[in-house]
């Protein structure tokens, strides 16, 4: 009975190990597509990260003013800044455009 039960064990045991294993494996390869950040944990998202399939910043949007409209958008090539726009007036619209 007592190796049955062992048996038993085993059968169930082994399973999960190698099912948990392949999980984690899994989640190494996850990469995040969009981040949504409270920077100044007030409850409303105040920047929005883009990354490519490779895991590389491609934009950030920013709301710079906190009236929950992005107002800055930040676009990366090849993970550095490359271009920045920016809303001063509140209007939706850039006014300010910046390039690296």
């Amino acid at each position: 009975m007592n190796k049955a039960l062992l048996v038993a064990a085993l059968f169930i045991c082994i399973p999960v190990v190698l099912v948990c294993e392949m999980a984690e494996s899994q989640q190494e390869q996850v990469k995040p597509k969009k981040v949504e950040v409270d920077s100044n944990y007030d409850g409303v998202v105040d920047r929005i990260e883009f990354y490519d399939n490779n895991g590389q910043i491609v934009k950030i949007e920013f709301d710079r003013t906190g009236d929950g409209k992005i107002d800055e958008w930040v676009t990366y090539k090849n993970g550095q800044p490359s271009d920045v726009e920016r809303d001063t007036n509140a209007d939706g619209k850039p006014d300010v455009w910046m390039e690296y």
